[in-house]
């Protein structure tokens, strides 16, 4: 459907800057320099201009000098469209209008690759955002299928909708749905006070705002999901845009079910760069290897991989990571020998990482002695690490993070943190197991993040509390798998030295309830144990 007022891909900007223009296409393709054909593509969003067609249709649809850098932009698809100006012009001054501000507010991650394909998704998506009768729209897909990367760009896209902005809640390092309300919270700004409830207060400061909270990944947090239901009770203008693998089966939902990207059959071969499947592998393989280019002999075995991993986004990441050790033909020939994972519909074990499996097992071989003990060792680590963690509990000095983030091993986050993909880190968990020194590895990890939530205790009661309770939050994940470990070692001395400083942090963070479940874990074990049985100082 045509829109005047709020185009939300750049084919639709442009149809209506022609149109307003009174050109045909036949009219701007001769001025342009380009083919009807092309034009035409290009306003059905299944093309983006060249850098130098993008320059030739700033010309021709008078955009201001000052805004040509930005249109170029915005064409290839390197900037969101709502920095562009509307594209119809002001009929008293023949300019058109200024881009409406972007909130300040907002938290949507910033600098992503280009969304590839997807943009009848994303007009269908932007229409059901702007519907008022739509409060809660949920992403439902399998793993590595993209559905962060699309709430992401939709979310962007429609800033203007929201006068009190956009937040960006990851939700895939929580592992219990108590978490919710802190990481809600956290991602909004807002620090819990008092002695209410979390939820109380949560509701109480969202209640009244015009805001779009994009909740990432809940699928393992169903049982929390009473809270989304809660917040659209009471907020009336507030909107959820959730990314799940399963419906969440409330009552306000409305699902949007997304596929892998289009890739072609293989009487197309010759049109595979037409395809987004092909044209993400090309953009993936360009990010680990500049100046790659698709040839002939490359096109059936790119395609081959593209119907393998059935256009998943994740697994034709993953595959052109291989692009600077294999040919094309190489990588397709190890995507197929493990397709197994086609076969296999565990719930808590996607198929795309069963599909990876294969590449692992061959990049494991690819590593050095030294970079397999490393990679095994940061599987310790859940929720990330930093980097002197890293190296202290690991070994991972800085030259190793550097060489296993050139394998795409191991990455660096907005934040300065570095972690690993999930399913990089379940299959060096399986590795670890092999690893002579893999109890030294959790005694340093254990003592490591111990120490560090007692150290913090001071600080926890300080003007420097917010400060800290950010660095211990990021490290909860880390924090509770060394409490787990120093039970289960019986390093009740070290337990005792930190369990003050993780009660205020538990209090503090409003989450008194988990505090007490790891204290009755510390019971239950003492209970049990034989009183003649000497515990660790």
């Amino acid at each position: 459907m045509e829109s005047t007022n709020q185009p939300v891909v750049f084919g639709e900007w442009l149809k209506i800057r022609r149109k307003t223009l009174d050109l045909t296409q036949a009219e701007l393709a001769q001025r342009a320099g380009c083919s009807v054909h092309a034009l035409r593509k290009i306003e059905s969003g299944d093309r983006r201009p060249s850098k130098q067609l993008a320059g030739l249709l700033a010309n021709s649809l008078k955009i201001p000098p000052e805004d040509r850098t930005t249109f170029v932009k915005v064409a290839r698809g390197e900037l969101p469209l709502r920095r562009l100006p509307s594209p119809v012009l002001d009929p008293t001054t023949g300019s058109p209008g200024k881009p409406e501000p972007i909130p300040k507010t907002s938290n949507i991650p910033e600098g992503l690759p280009p969304l590839v394909g997807r943009e009848q998704e994303l007009m269908a998506m932007g229409q059901l955002l702007d519907d008022p009768q739509c409060r809660m729209l949920t992403i439902i897909g399998p793993g590595g299928i993209g559905k962060t990367r699309l709430a992401i760009e939709v979310a962007s896209r429609h800033q203007d909708l929201f006068s009190d902005g956009i937040y960006f809640v990851p939700l895939a390092p929580l592992k219990m749905h108590t978490y919710l309300e802190p990481a809600i919270a956290d991602a909004l700004g807002y620090a819990f006070q008092g002695h209410s409830k979390p939820r109380i207060q949560l509701l109480n400061y969202l209640r009244g705002k015009h805001a779009l909270l994009v909740l990432d990944n809940i699928e393992h947090l169903l049982e929390g999901i009473d809270l989304l239901a809660e917040i659209l009770a009471q907020s009336p203008e507030v909107k959820l845009l959730v990314t799940s693998r399963e419906k969440l089966f409330l009552q306000s939902e409305w699902v949007y079910e997304i596929d892998g990207l289009p890739v072609p059959p293989l009487d197309k071969v010759d049109r595979a760069e037409e395809f987004s499947a092909v044209k993400l592998f090309v953009q993936s393989a360009r990010r680990v290897q500049a100046g790659f280019n698709l040839s002939p002999e490359d096109r059936y075995p790119v395609v081959r991989i593209c119907q393998m991993v059935d256009g998943t986004p994740l697994g034709i990441e993953l595959a052109a990571v291989w692009v600077p050790v294999l040919s094309c033909s190489e990588i397709a020939q190890e995507v197929e020998r493990s397709l197994d994972f086609l076969a296999v519909s565990l719930r808590d074990l996607p198929e795309r990482q069963r599909s990876l499996r294969a590449a692992f097992d061959h990049s494991w071989n690819l590593l050095s002695e030294d970079e397999r003990v490393i990679l095994c060792r940061l599987a310790a680590f859940q929720g990330g690490f930093e980097r002197q963690a890293g190296e202290q509990i690991a070994g991972a000095t800085l030259p190793s993070l550097l060489a296993l983030g050139s394998k795409s091993l191991v990455r660096r986050n907005e934040n300065g943190r570095f972690d690993m993909h999930e399913v990089i880190r379940q299959y060096a968990v399986s590795c670890l197991g092999e690893d002579p020194q893999r109890e030294a590895v959790r005694d340093r990890h254990s003592v490591y993040y111990l120490e560090l939530i007692r150290d913090r205790e001071k600080a926890l009661k300080s003007a420097s509390q917010q400060e800290a309770m950010r660095e211990l939050t990021n490290e909860i994940d880390n924090i509770r798998a060394a409490w787990s470990w120093a039970i289960k070692c019986g390093n009740f001395g070290l337990i005792g030295q930190a369990l003050r400083s993780l009660g205020r942090f538990y209090e503090v963070g409003g989450w008194l309830g988990v505090g007490i479940e790891h204290l009755e874990t510390v019971i239950e074990v003492l209970v049990g144990k034989p009183d003649d049985q000497p515990s660790q100082k």
